[in-house]
């Protein structure tokens, strides 16, 4: 599937556009995983200038899906590099995370206390972390072991997979752990050339199957780190994640071929779709109307490309009749 979305990226002309779809999903679903309230139509607005703070009733949700983007683009721009991943990587990339959220201590360094996970309808604790104590070495230890993966043999995308449960089941901040395991785990597949997260979105595969992710990670870390068996079998765990990915890849090649597939003729029409996604972007929501007079053309050729960007799923169209409107990604 790589290979296949390496070929197309060949020729297709407007990796940007795909780019921005899946930094909206993967902001949107990894946030919401934590508890984020945005929406995605919110977080697009947000992500492209069209959302103003004040409109925002609680302000960590609008910094939290800022940091999450400028996160991956800070790891998008040192994947191309194919640099190892280090402490310093990690420490980095929640910095970023928790920029303006938490002060002092509690972002760009390794927690300093004791934290736990805890059920989010009972409030009841579910797993105890290690102690703070050992979290460095566990940490190091684990950068060693998803370096060293490719010289040992082992296939890249069961080293990643491993280092996601294990980061988390090591919990080495007081907070952002999880969104710390999804946009890193996205680094190393990038350094080992497996590129999806630039076309498509893990994060919302894990966000569609919450219950299972969840449910994977806790069966196997149990209640106390310190009872984890040290030959622990995590294959649930690998397959349910190796899923995601498939589903994710699945996910780009479709979005792809959805472009590649227009013929020859259609070329003069793929140029003003794309410059009607980018009209999208800015202003969110558009009548046909508007879309007509935006980009210079009849009633009939506007309501056509319309309902081609509905059928590519860029676009939702919402009412009926006059009333009609079409929203820029609303809805997953």
């Amino acid at each position: 599937m790589q290979g296949e979305l390496q070929g197309f990226r060949r020729s297709i002309q407007n990796e940007l556009s795909f780019y921005s779809l899946a930094n909206i999903d993967a902001v949107h679903y990894s946030t919401k995983i934590e508890g984020n309230s945005l929406t995605i139509h919110q977080v697009t607005q947000a992500l492209t200038g069209q959302l103003e703070s004040g409109q925002i009733k609680h302000q960590r949700d609008l910094k939290e899906i800022l940091n999450y983007s400028k996160a991956r683009s800070f790891l998008f721009q040192r994947a191309e590099n194919h640099s190892r991943v280090d402490l310093e990587l990690i420490l980095g990339t929640h910095q970023i995370l928790l920029q303006g959220i938490v002060t002092g201590k509690l972002k760009g360094f390794l927690r300093a206390d004791q934290n736990v996970i805890k059920n989010a309808d009972s409030n009841s604790i579910v797993y105890f972390p290690p102690d703070f104590h050992d979290v460095k070495n566990l940490l190091v230890s684990l950068i060693e072991f998803v370096n060293r993966a490719p010289l040992s043999g082992l296939s890249s995308l069961i080293a990643t997979a491993i280092f996601h449960y294990r980061l988390v089941t090591i919990h080495p901040f007081m907070d952002g752990n999880g969104r710390v395991a999804r946009l890193i785990t996205n680094y190393i597949l990038a350094v080992n050339d497996f590129d999806v997260s630039k076309y498509a979105s893990i994060e919302k595969q894990h966000e569609k199957n919450r219950a299972e992710y969840y449910l994977r990670l806790r069966e196997l870390q149990g209640n106390n780190f310190y009872e984890i068996p040290e030959k622990i079998n995590i294959t649930p765990w690998i397959q349910y994640w190796l899923t995601c990915l498939k589903n994710t890849y699945q996910e780009a090649l479709e979005r792809i071929k959805n472009i590649e597939s227009e013929t020859p003729d259609t070329l003069t029409l793929n140029k003003r779709l794309q410059k009607a996604i980018h009209l999208f972007k800015k202003h969110v929501r558009l009548s046909a109307g508007e879309y007509q007079t935006l980009l210079g053309m009849g009633r009939t050729q506007a309501v056509t490309d319309l309902n081609k960007l509905v059928k590519r799923g860029l676009i939702k169209k919402v009412g009926g009749g006059r009333s009609t409107v079409y929203n820029f990604r609303v809805k997953p």
